[in-house]
Formats: C-alpha cells, sequence, structure tokens
C-alpha cells in the first residue's frame, strides 16, 4: 500500500536538487561577500563619517621642464562656418536657406516667422547676391509649405 500521495520520480528528485544546488551557491556568495575583509579595510570601524580625505596629487611642472606660457588668449579668425567657408555661390546659398525656412513657415501658416536675411559672406556683392536668393527660395518655400509639398514630398 502506497502512502505517498503524489508519485516521487526522477525528474522530480533532479529538479529539486538543482534547486537547492542554486539556493546554496547564492548564499554561499552572499556569506563571502559579507565575511570579505576588503570592506573592512576601506572603512575604519567606529567612524560614522563617509566623507573621507582623498590624497591630490601635486601636478605643478617645474619651469626648467615647460617653458612659462602666458594666460592670455590668443586672437584667431573664426571660419565663416564651422565647417569652413560655404563653398556654394551666395545666390544658392541664400536660396536653400530662404527655402528652408519658407517651407517651415509656410506649413505652420505664420509668414515671415523665421525669416533671417542675415549671412556671413564678406563682400558687399555676395551679400546681395545671398539676401536676393533668400527672398525668392523663402517666396517658393513659402508657397510650398502652404500647400503641404515641402522639398517636393
Amino acid at each position: 500500500m502506497n502512502y505517498n500521495k503524489y508519485p516521487q520520480s526522477p525528474n522530480r528528485w533532479r529538479a529539486v536538487s538543482i534547486v537547492l544546488f542554486c539556493l546554496l551557491v547564492v548564499i554561499g556568495i552572499i556569506y563571502m561577500k559579507h565575511s570579505s575583509g576588503e570592506q573592512k579595510l576601506l572603512v575604519p570601524s567606529g567612524t560614522s563619517d563617509t566623507a573621507h580625505q582623498v590624497a591630490v596629487p601635486d601636478t605643478t611642472i617645474a619651469p626648467e621642464v615647460m617653458p612659462q606660457t602666458s594666460d592670455t588668449v590668443q586672437p584667431t579668425q573664426l571660419p565663416d562656418t564651422i565647417l569652413g567657408r560655404d563653398t556654394r555661390s551666395p545666390y544658392e546659398a541664400g536660396y536653400d536657406d530662404g527655402y528652408a525656412a519658407g517651407c517651415d513657415d509656410g506649413a505652420a501658416k505664420a509668414d515671415h516667422a523665421t525669416y533671417d536675411e542675415t549671412n556671413n559672406f564678406a563682400t558687399k556683392p555676395e551679400q546681395q547676391n545671398y539676401v536676393r536668393g533668400y527672398r525668392e527660395g523663402y517666396a517658393k518655400g513659402y508657397d510650398n509649405g502652404r500647400q503641404g509639398k515641402q522639398f517636393n514630398i
């Protein structure tokens, strides 16, 4: 007569033994972490202050090793843009910039909201060509933006 309500199969014993083994490994790791002397050496016992002094290295360099330099800022000529001088013609650059601004304003139905003719071209004729291109590009971009045809999409 079998008094066990549940049959004891080898697979069940194997599963229970694996779970117990994993549990013992985890308990062993936790025990070793807590009994490790490394943390005890870093934090002296009896101190509740969490701020500890840190050694600061001396980074000064002797004058004979490296010559003295002044701390004044040396003026340098900055490029026209972050990437350098714009290689496009002033008219083309103005048209592209104006078209992009016009598309944005046209889509938002806000006339001249982002309109900006300022540019970094050096000579007066280049600046005038940029402004002429910007105005034409803005008008075309604004019309396309209002119609929902930004960048011909």
